[in-house]
């Protein structure tokens, strides 16, 4: 039997989760602070499409919704099939933030109790949820080995990727009126393209400045054509933003598997490229804005363990006490 916090006629009907759901996707404004992206509202959708509303009846309403069934939702995640086996924890809670968010939202409404919102709760991940995987990036002689085994028309847009730590998402956005090409040359990160939806970098943070190399950008140069400042720097074959997900098939996994390489995704060529800047001694502060991070908190937490633990050596201040 479910319970809510409200009372109601017998007959009276309780909203639909579904359209409800969906209503709740398009007006949702997080924690009231910055305005949900419009990438992530389609993200939402998709995710209740694909799991919560494949799993729970089509018309069930919130009355009709009890914690067994959300119980039941979370034994079903964890039983489906993924790409290698079962569904990662990570697709798993990915799988259940929408849902849970929405129910929150109808607690509040007083459509539902405690109960029914408590029972879509996840275990909290244990010890540094954030660190980086052994194997998540590749050492300098495995990113050579990749990037020579690259096939040509994709080369400058991975040594890009591996130079300047972008996410792929921003990478794609990129025009060239986002890139300085003379003097000290450099890029800026002012939007990103996920699933075809362009929107703005992942968080205010991630508005920033990157410095390219001259090789890189002599390699720009040579690619740049006469037009409008708004063009594309990379583009998929018929001129549209490239894939991420075709090219990470296509592209990316094949070329591991002639390299000898473990199979990755996109993002180790950025915790490749955070590592390579660290062994250089790139300070904390200076790494989490080369990445646009939120916090410096934020990037030792993740990249923490690759920083040198031992001490320095003893603070010589010149003068005798």
């Amino acid at each position: 039997m479910a319970l809510g916090s409200a009372t109601r006629h017998p007959q009276e009907r309780s909203p639909l989760l579904r359209s409800y759901a969906l209503g709740w996707a398009d007006s949702h404004i997080g924690l009231g602070q910055d305005t949900v992206r419009e990438a992530t509202r389609v993200e939402y959708k998709r995710l209740l499409a694909t799991f919560a509303f494949r799993y729970l009846p089509a018309e069930i309403g919130f009355g009709e919704l009890t914690s067994s069934q959300l119980h039941g939702f979370i034994s079903w995640l964890r039983a489906r099939p993924g790409l290698h086996g079962r569904l990662s924890e990570r697709t798993i809670r990915n799988a259940v933030t929408p849902l849970r968010l929405c129910l929150r939202c109808a607690r509040e409404e007083g459509l539902l109790g405690d109960d029914v919102v408590q029972a879509l709760a996840l275990p909290r991940r244990r010890g540094r949820a954030r660190a980086i995987p052994e194997g998540r990036f590749l050492t300098r002689t495995q990113l050579a080995r990749l990037l020579a085994e690259i096939p040509k028309q994709w080369q400058l847009f991975f040594d890009l990727l591996a130079s300047t730590g972008l996410r792929v998402s921003e990478a794609v956005a990129l025009r060239w009126c986002d890139i300085e090409l003379d003097g000290s040359p450099y890029l800026l990160v002012r939007r990103s393209i996920v699933k075809g939806v362009v929107g703005e970098p992942k968080s205010r943070h991630g508005f920033r400045r990157v410095p390219l190399t001259r090789r890189l950008a002599s390699q720009l140069a040579e690619i740049r054509a006469d037009g409008d400042g708004e063009d594309l720097v990379f583009r998929g074959p018929r001129g549209a933003p490239i894939n991420p997900n075709n090219t990470r098939y296509r592209v990316l996994a094949p070329t591991l598997e002639r390299a000898g390489l473990p199979p990755v995704g996109f993002h180790a060529l950025r915790h490749t490229c955070a590592s390579l800047l660290i062994e250089r001694g790139l300070s904390p502060l200076r790494l989490q804005r080369w990445m646009g991070h939120h916090s410096a908190a934020y990037t030792l937490d993740v990249y923490g363990h690759l920083i040198d633990a031992e001490l320095s050596p003893p603070l010589d201040l010149g003068v005798e006490l």
